[in-house]
């Protein structure tokens, strides 16, 4: 953490499944990843959140962009994933304010082992 108690955070994760994984469950999941982090940043002193932002690529080709900005507000949603997919490349980007980096880079990495439990038992 700066002086200033900001904490920049990227994470890089490849998430696969044994059955294909649709888009809508994607998003869904990655919602709620988003709503923990949120929950854990206000129960543990952030004063402000910049942005928690997914980058998600299926090939290359294809690719959704998750965005919150404001803990206020619904999330940003854009780009195009495919309807359906095995293996799905993930960049999360978090600039927070109040909440230390091994705090936070803790709780991350716990949410990405949900994730990848998560799609890893799909069968």
């Amino acid at each position: 953490m700066d002086n200033n108690g900001t904490v920049a955070l990227t994470k890089k994760v490849i998430l696969t499944s044994s059955k294909p994984v649709t888009k809508e469950d994607f998003i869904k999941k990655i919602g709620e990843i988003t709503r923990n982090i949120i929950e854990f940043l206000n129960k543990n002193g952030c004063r402000k959140i910049a942005h928690i932002k997914f980058i998600s690529t299926t090939n290359g080709e294809d690719y959704l962009h998750y965005s919150v900005q404001d803990i206020n507000r619904e999330p940003k949603i854009q780009g195009i994933l495919q309807k359906t997919f095995e293996k799905i490349k993930i960049t999360l980007n978090i600039i927070e304010f109040g909440v230390g980096r091994d705090d936070i880079n803790s709780k991350v990495d716990r949410e990405i082992r949900n994730i990848q439990d998560y799609f890893s038992s799909l069968k």
